[in-house]
């Protein structure tokens, strides 16, 4: 197991957020003891730690309009608190909604007072698509900070992505060629179509994280190819999976991909992202 292990997709996030997700997903019938984390953040991040996770980036998201700030300002307190005491360095999120009073000025905030380091967008939670108008600002900043977005393409309630929901993504990745835009889950289902997408555009990366139970596990070929631009994900802790478990079933835990490889995806991919922030 790589020495230095990031966890590019968990959701270490305010104890009453988490409570209403988990009820989200028990309303569509996934079962409360079906989760392999606990909610607490602070557990989640003891658990990482055991796992072999070092640093663990921690993905809010918005539901509405005018919830962003304050949640960023709740990530920024939680990441600060883990600093030189948690187990795992925990890289702060921020978020926004495009229906907000100027989104830019909220991620603008978020990085440049705030510290976070990483923008999560939610298409499904916050029922707008990648390429929506409102967010130009936003990817002209993010463009202009390479500051790296986790963009969850899909709008289904089960966390899938349909292949047609990825030409949003396409046309952000045209019109603003210079942002850092990692493709959440690898668009699964639709994770041929997302491949596609990081392999034809520069800037366009993907993270292999689960759908609840359901991992992602691209063909061992293209993971070696374009593991510049691949990061490993948890999605802890909604999740019925284990890092342990994920990292055991990824092709190449076994040598089966190069090691200079494998490495990038576990670690030297999310490090380098994070290193070419401007801010």
């Amino acid at each position: 197991m790589p020495s230095a292990l990031v966890d590019a997709h968990t959701h270490l996030l305010p104890p009453r957020l988490q409570a209403a997700i988990r009820g989200f997903f028990g309303a569509r019938g996934f079962p409360s003891d079906g989760f392999a984390y606990p909610a607490d953040p602070g557990a989640v991040c003891d658990r990482l730690a055991a796992e072999g996770i070092t640093e663990a980036w921690s993905l809010p998201y918005a539901r509405r309009p005018g919830s962003a700030a304050g949640l960023n300002q709740e990530m920024a307190r939680f990441a600060v608190a883990q600093r030189g005491t948690g187990p795992v360095r925990v890289v702060g999120g921020c978020t926004v909604h495009p229906a907000d009073d100027r989104p830019a000025a909220v991620v603008r905030a978020a990085v440049e007072d705030l510290g976070l380091r990483v923008l999560k967008l939610h298409c499904s939670v916050g029922d707008f698509a990648a390429d929506d108008r409102r967010l130009d600002p936003v990817w002209e900043y993010v463009s202009a900070v390479a500051l790296p977005v986790v963009l969850h393409a899909g709008h289904a309630p089960d966390g899938h992505t349909e292949a047609a929901e990825l030409a949003p993504v396409a046309t952000v990745a045209r019109r603003h060629p210079a942002a850092r835009i990692i493709i959440a889950h690898c668009g699964h289902a639709a994770s041929d179509a997302a491949l596609r997408l990081v392999a034809g555009h520069p800037q366009v990366h993907a993270d292999l994280t689960p759908v609840l139970h359901e991992p992602v596990r691209p063909d061992p070929v293209r993971l070696a190819a374009l593991a510049g631009k691949l990061l490993f994900g948890s999605d802890a802790p909604n999740t019925g999976l284990t890092v342990s478990g994920l990292l055991a079933g990824l092709a190449g835990a076994d040598g089966g991909i190069p090691a200079e490889a494998w490495a990038a995806i576990t670690g030297g991919t999310a490090r380098r992202l994070l290193s070419e922030v401007r801010s």
